[in-house]
């Protein structure tokens, strides 16, 4: 007998073993999934949404883990209306955000009001990082709070400017600790080649060093290195208990395709070695997961000369598409499309249970896709309006994200659901 908490009901075709499997899903009025059946069974009562039309097929809510959603005094470059609006329109249920914003967030003011803010205005489940803070100090505040955050990110300026409270961190602080893995004597210097040879000035190299750094100090706190760009980290990180993502414009080009601001980026995108051993990394399954590290600024601001621009590629409306084409394409399981996407970025947040499965127990997010449909990405939903991979040819498009049971995107009509913010799972 169907429990009489069931808010809605969900006929789903997904792939179970290989194989295609038809399943009926039986949502909760508190967002999580009650009961999971095989087969389309018959029900009445409830509302039903049929999933299993055509070519759609149903997967796991996609996660992103490394977004700048601006906002505050930010928000001509993006604010978190059009950054979820983004987001949801690419698949993802749940996206965790940056605190490199103004004012940033490194303080439990900051903190408060980010996620005001957010449970006022994001169409998807969302994740807080904090700030290195100044002072010892603010850390403990901050970790009297940590239901409200995700975790912390370290830049490479923190390096420097804020060492012993890194230190600090790391050895009380056991949740997550997401890092720019550039060293600071690289990444604060101006660049003195030519754009497409930003790199060189700003080599990959140091990332190895910053994450053989942070494996000498002592801590309990969980590393996780974003946005790699050596294709030697993931197996460096291995060794050291570390997690690691990248991103696609590392494994799409090299230096030779950047030609404007649009593709200015921190790290630098490399050399075309670089970007063949990061796909054959990709391929292989080496990584955690795939960011899009959607970092938009406003139009004006990337039109200036290349040396003055920021840097950053509004990328969230197309990481997803990309890697939903490399598997229609035979270029990676679906296993692979789902660690990527799905299971492995909520292991990394510490949250693979509630998220990342279809299974009874798990909140009901999850992204429906049509395999048979293509198209040609460009910004639709940013502010940012352009990105350096517009222009991608990609198979497979997200018609519908259900975030806690609630249709928020539905091929281009957008919903305001009731969403999560996560916090620390530690």
């Amino acid at each position: 007998m169907v429990d009489i908490l069931i808010d809605k009901v969900f006929h789903i075709r997904t792939l179970i073993n290989g194989s295609t499997s038809e399943l009926t899903i039986y949502v909760g009025d508190d967002g999580f999934i009650k009961k999971v059946s095989y087969g389309r069974e018959l029900v009445s009562g409830y509302e039903v949404i049929d999933l299993c039309r055509g070519k759609l097929l149903t997967l796991p809510g996609f996660i992103d883990l490394h977004v700048h959603l601006r906002d505050f005094k930010l928000s001509y470059k993006e604010d978190i209306v059009s950054g979820s609006s983004a987001a949801a329109s690419a698949g993802y249920v749940l996206v965790c955000d940056m605190p490199n914003t103004n004012p940033r967030i490194d303080n439990v003011e900051v903190l408060k009001m980010r996620v005001e803010e957010v449970l006022r205005k994001s169409y998807v489940d969302y994740g807080v990082y904090c700030g290195i803070p100044n002072d010892v100090s603010v850390v403990n505040e901050l970790l009297s709070l940590k239901e409200l955050f995700v975790g912390f990110k370290i830049y490479p300026e923190d390096l420097v400017d804020r060492f012993e409270v890194i230190k600090y961190l790391l050895g009380v602080y056991n949740g997550l600790v997401v890092v720019h893995g550039e060293l600071p004597e690289h990444a604060l210097r101006p660049s003195t080649r030519d754009l497409s040879l930003r790199y060189l000035d700003r080599p990959s190299w140091g990332e190895l060093v910053v994450t053989k750094m942070l494996s000498s100090i002592n801590k309990v706190s969980k590393i996780h290195i974003t946005h790699s760009s050596h294709p030697s980290t993931p197996y460096l990180c291995r060794s050291l208990g570390f997690t690691v993502d990248t991103t696609p414009y590392y494994f799409l080009l090299s230096g030779d395709d950047v030609r404007d601001c649009w593709g200015k980026v921190n790290p630098p995108i490399n050399n075309y070695i670089s970007k063949t051993l990061i796909f054959n990394n990709l391929i292989y399954g080496v990584y955690d997961a795939v960011v899009s590290d959607h970092a938009p600024h406003s139009i004006e601001e990337k039109l200036v000369d290349w040396r003055l621009c920021p840097p950053g590629i509004a990328d969230v409306e197309v990481c997803s598409r990309v890697l939903l084409t490399l598997f229609i394409k035979g270029f990676l399981s679906y296993e692979l499309l789902i660690k990527y996407l799905c299971r492995g970025p909520a292991k990394v947040l510490g949250v693979d249970g509630v998220l990342g499965s279809l299974s009874s127990g798990f909140r009901a997010s999850f992204t429906v896709v049509d395999l048979s449909r293509e198209g040609v990405a460009y910004v639709r939903y940013s502010k940012a309006r352009r990105s350096c991979l517009d222009g991608f040819k990609y198979v497979g498009e997200v018609v519908k994200t259900v975030v806690g049971g609630t249709v928020v995107f539905d091929d281009g009509v957008l919903v305001k659901p009731k969403v999560v913010v996560f916090g620390s799972r530690c």
